[in-house]
């Protein structure tokens, strides 16, 4: 094998190397994995591409993703987010990080404020419970507000998005800003 053809496969395995999917549920262990994957590859400057296919999951665990992912665009590498399928809930708040965002054709959007599961239990809470559930889901509304401003939303979406399910096709991304274009490649 000549100089040329080392070189091209190597920018061939780079390439292949700076696509980290996330998908399924997002939990401590899905975060846990795609945090790892991308400090690896973000050691090396260059674009990286997250691939999005999620119903969303743990707000936190979430959030842990969103400032990973802030951490390696302060480092040189570019971040582009492509919704394949569906990002509902705190995977379409990741899907708006990317610098870059993209959505192919039939894959949907779905945003909301956030939210705590009831319990199943019939446990009575008390004031002080509810004030720190209140306390807390104002603190992750205010950082959904924050990424959703930050792409250019105005309130009054804004406030909708976090009040309500919304669901959102491809072109209606796009007519908001949400995402840049449909993704044209297979990725």
């Amino acid at each position: 094998m000549d100089e040329t053809d080392d070189g091209e496969d190597f920018a061939q395995e780079s390439t292949a190397e700076r696509i980290i999917r996330l998908t399924g549920d997002i939990s401590e262990e899905t975060s846990e994995k795609f945090i790892l994957n991308l400090h690896r590859v973000a050691k090396i400057p260059g674009e990286i591409i997250v691939i999005i296919s999620s119903d969303g999951g743990d707000i936190e665990e979430g959030l842990r993703i969103i400032d990973a992912i802030q951490l390696a665009k302060s480092s040189a590498c570019p971040i582009k987010t492509v919704t394949s399928g569906k990002a509902y809930s705190m995977a379409a708040y990741i899907a708006c990080t990317g610098d870059t965002r993209t959505i192919y054709r039939h894959s949907r959007l779905m945003f909301h404020g956030g939210r705590f599961e009831g319990t199943d239990d019939g446990k009575v809470l008390t004031t002080a419970e509810l004030r720190k559930m209140h306390d807390e889901l104002s603190l992750y509304n205010g950082v959904f507000r924050e990424i959703l401003e930050g792409i250019g939303l105005d309130c009054h979406t804004v406030d909708r998005m976090l009040s309500e399910d919304v669901y959102l096709n491809a072109e209606e991304a796009i007519s908001l800003g949400i995402v840049h274009s449909i993704e044209t490649e297979i990725i």
